[in-house]
């Protein structure tokens, strides 16, 4: 059970942070396994009227809960899904909207849970302010709800599928209930100085996996802000990490975040005391890579982090306990927007602004 008491009763005895490092002898170049999608044309290759049939940047990308599907959301608001073994497009959900369409920002597939009568649902959000559940093997919309004017970056399911959250551009959460896709409650704080939400856009979300009412939620004004979903602030806060994608995730009592900016980009956090435990070492002295993404690898010791972003256009592959880097993911011609890691092996899917997404197997801890 995750210790959901505030900062202030949980154990002062901390150690200092641990200082980065970039010393991993076991460091390596990974070459994907296959690249879905196609990639985007250098701009010199095609003319402006040419430019929509050349691909499309992929915001965000999300394996199925078994592993079979990689689903690929595309800047043109279009979700493609390709089959995790074979690499081809089985299914396309395509934008509503063809004229004006918006990015689709966030996806994530509905759990497989006892209450799920329906599989393979699809939960999509988008810049112009939509929510829409796909069915990913019929294509079909289910069901759209609207949030505009606002833009929504953000989305997440609580494990047991049956509320959602999504957030974006005027800086509050809104929780739904999964069954009739209403609105529920509003999380914006506001009620003095040591309980305030957040006062800037919000681009990453995340339902605890342990507590069915936490919810942390992150972006542009530098903090982590960890809610109860049954109060309308926040009990308490991160302090530091600058967040502009899906780039904040949790793992028992801990958070990781991946920043955009050129240095301090991968932070480990106590959730407790929301403390910094340890910074992975990104030195890199020829481009330094701001962070759009970052995760812990899904084994149950969640064993190895993995993030990646934009200037070296690259993604790293770290262990998570003892911060040493095992494997570089290069070759993208626009930054690493996207990383989602595989349920049940040792892969992740890297999505970049090139319209591609790189499937690779990374070693595992000792291995």
């Amino acid at each position: 059970q995750i210790d959901s008491a505030p900062a202030a009763e949980a154990t002062e005895n901390q150690p200092p942070a641990e200082r980065p490092t970039d010393k991993s002898p076991l460091t390596k170049n990974l070459d994907p396994v296959l690249v879905l999608g196609e990639a985007i044309k250098p701009i010199d290759d095609y003319s402006s009227s040419q430019k929509s049939t050349s691909g499309h940047e992929v915001f965000c990308v999300r394996y199925s809960p078994d592993g079979q599907f990689v689903a690929a959301a595309r800047g043109n608001g279009n979700i493609d899904v390709y089959s995790a073994t074979k690499g081809t497009k089985v299914y396309e959900m395509p934008s509503t909207d063809v004229s004006g369409a918006s990015p689709t920002c966030c996806i994530r597939f509905r759990p497989n849970t006892a209450s799920s009568k329906t599989r393979n649902v699809l939960l999509a959000v988008d810049a112009g302010g939509s929510v829409k559940h796909w069915h990913m093997t019929s294509m079909k919309c289910l069901h759209t709800t609207s949030e505009d004017p606002n833009q929504i970056y953000a989305l997440d399911y609580r494990p047991d599928g049956l509320k959602f959250a999504t957030a974006g551009q005027d800086y509050q959460v809104r929780m739904y209930d999964e069954a009739t896709k209403t609105l529920q409650s509003t999380l914006s704080g506001g009620l003095g100085y040591q309980r305030v939400g957040h006062s800037n856009r919000v681009f990453s979300l995340k339902f605890c996996t342990e507590n069915e009412h936490m919810l942390l939620s992150a972006g542009w004004d530098n903090t982590v802000q960890v809610w109860d979903t049954r109060t309308d602030v926040p009990q308490r806060s991160i302090f530091g990490p600058h967040i502009t994608g899906d780039s904040m995730d949790q793992w028992d009592n801990y958070v990781i975040t991946g920043s955009w900016r050129p240095e301090k980009q991968l932070q480990l956090w106590d959730l407790r005391t929301c403390k910094l435990v340890k910074e992975y070492g990104w030195l890199d002295h020829a481009m330094p890579c701001m962070l759009y993404a970052a995760q812990f690898s899904r084994d149950p010791s969640a064993s190895m982090v993995v993030a990646g972003g934009s200037g070296s256009n690259e993604a790293r592959v770290y262990e998570r306990e003892s911060g040493e880097m095992r494997g570089v993911i290069k070759g993208m011609q626009q930054g690493v927007y996207s990383v989602d890691c595989h349920p049940t092996m040792s892969q992740v899917a890297v999505a970049s602004g090139d319209g591609t997404v790189r499937l690779i197997n990374y070693p595992k801890v000792g291995g």
